[in-house]
């Protein structure tokens, strides 16, 4: 029970308790593992290694192979990974695609009395090629749910799942322009199937047609509320995924209800058609975005993204409609278009993050009522070689001297690989190596969110290739990196925090 201090009100102590401000066991665990971090009577050491022809991926404490019929739980015995019991899938029950959730109640200890855990603290979420979307624990391997998403009058297959709102609803895809079918292989763009979540219920499948929303249509994408359609020439048009479905929706279904002599979600029925937007709702936003990439945040609410008329260009832009309002324009030495190059920084804090060829910067955004303005307030990674003009100097055949302009862009070697940000600890990771080392050895820098001082410089003793792609993941005192090669080959690494005392002993 929590006690009152002098000159506080039980209404103030509420709202300590809402945002976790008061002392807790948990949160004292956190600062004493910040603590341990920064010492410098520690260490981190790669464990664990593993390779894969397939993708590898991390999610909630689990590495998941063999497109997600195998998983490793990386707090294992004596910093080993531990196998779960996720049992191989038949080869006609293909995974397609895959999403997953964790709670965050997972780390509390399971009050689930029953044999076999049956609570969903933690699960996966995937579709077969046989027309399944399952619902499965990760760890034990049990089916909480089996829904049949086949639609009896067409011939498609829904090939992506992907959340809408994260714990709260999922949207089912399929390919763009689905099977040829005389009545829409001109008109559809794609269809789409909404779930709910706790419980997994059926809401709505629908079609996204070009007759409505534009013929110029050519990319479909729901997420946070929002139907994001990729038009021509760059542009983007975002309109309301809740008032297309609250005013299309013509005959409500529950999973279990009859229809067509069967029963929805059940084979050989599926999912029946019960959403036909007819009139396209009222546009809430549109931007012209190279690669048609952007995000959101930041308050008031802005949108960034990459300027289709300067490369290395990024635009800031009020989201409320003012056309006096100027935007901010955010110049970068990077060499690569990337879509996660810049974004907004997930603490909420007004900040954005600019990933370049050689640092990360992080910028504050100053509003004011006329302009958007942001003002750069540190930098974190590696040096890069910077000049202002660089020439190469050679002779023609009569002796005669010559020099020729170097780009200087050529000589920013791509040095920062991944970034990522644990928001427990407070801390940004960056992944990368020094430009002036020509064995290109890695290392991974920890860096205070708040301030940008450096925390620990972390050898991995191996060394990095710039045209590999790499992914960072910092979970608490472990250190996930994920590597794909120029031949499609994965291994991941595993960095343990050690105590030298430990070590010794």
């Amino acid at each position: 029970m929590f006690r009152l201090k002098e000159n506080k009100n039980i209404l103030c102590t509420l709202y300590d308790r809402e945002i976790h401000a008061t002392s807790t066991p948990y949160k004292l665990s956190l600062n004493i593992m910040c603590q341990l971090i920064r010492s410098k009577q520690t260490f981190y050491k790669c464990s664990w290694t593993k390779e894969s022809l397939r993708p590898i991926v991390y999610d909630g404490g689990l590495l998941y192979f063999n497109n997600h019929k195998t998983s490793y739980n990386i707090y294992g015995f004596e910093t080993q990974p531990s196998l779960t019991k996720l049992t191989n899938i038949s080869g006609s029950a293909r995974i397609m695609d895959v999403i997953s959730y964790t709670s965050p109640v997972l780390k509390m200890e399971c009050s689930c009395k029953m044999q076999t855990c049956t609570c969903l603290s933690r699960y996966i979420m995937y579709i077969t090629k046989d027309n399944w979307l399952v619902l499965r624990n990760p760890i034990t391997g049990v089916i909480f749910s089996r829904v049949f998403i086949k639609r009896s009058d067409r011939i498609f297959n829904f090939q992506y799942i992907d959340w809408n709102v994260y714990a709260k609803e999922v949207i089912l895809t399929t390919k763009l322009n689905p099977e040829k079918e005389l009545s829409s292989i001109v008109d559809v763009v794609v269809n789409l199937a909404v779930f709910t979540t706790f419980p997994l219920e059926f809401k709505a499948l629908l079609e996204i047609r070009r007759s409505v929303f534009g013929k110029t249509c050519r990319h479909v994408n729901v997420s946070d509320q929002l139907l994001i359609l990729g038009m021509n020439l760059d542009w983007v048009h975002i309109y309301s995924f809740q008032d297309v479905l609250e005013y299309s929706i013509f005959t409500p279904y529950k999973l279990g209800d009859s229809y067509m002599k069967g029963n929805v979600g059940m084979y050989p029925v599926g999912l029946p058609l019960n959403c036909i937007p007819q009139t396209v709702p009222p546009l809430l936003f549109d931007v012209q975005s190279s690669q048609q990439i952007f995000h959101f945040g930041g308050y008031p609410f802005h949108c960034v993204y990459a300027s289709t008329f300067k490369h290395a260009c990024f635009v800031l832009k009020q989201v409320k409609e003012n056309e006096s309002h100027k935007n901010c324009f955010i110049d970068s030495s990077t060499t690569e278009d990337e879509s996660d190059m810049i974004f907004f920084h997930p603490d909420n804090s007004n900040r954005i993050v600019l990933k370049e060829d050689g640092i990360v910067r992080c910028f504050q955004l100053v509003y004011s009522s006329n302009e958007s303005k942001v003002q750069e307030i540190f930098s974190m990674g590696f040096s890069t070689v910077t000049t202002q003009s660089i020439s190469t100097t050679s002779f023609s055949s009569f002796g005669r001297q010559i020099k020729k302009p170097i780009n200087p862009h050529i000589l920013n070697e791509k040095c920062v690989l991944a970034v990522d940000y644990d928001d427990e600890l407070d801390l940004i990771g960056v992944l990368g190596f020094y430009p002036t080392d020509p064995l290109s050895e890695g290392f991974i820098k920890l860096y205070d969110s708040m301030y940008g001082q450096e925390v620990k410089c972390i050898k991995l003793n191996q060394n990095l290739c710039e045209t590999n792609y790499y992914e960072l993941n910092i979970d608490l005192d472990v250190l996930i990196i994920i590597e794909k090669n120029e031949r499609n080959c994965f291994k991941v690494y595993l960095y343990k925090l050690l105590h030298f005392t430990r070590i010794m002993n």
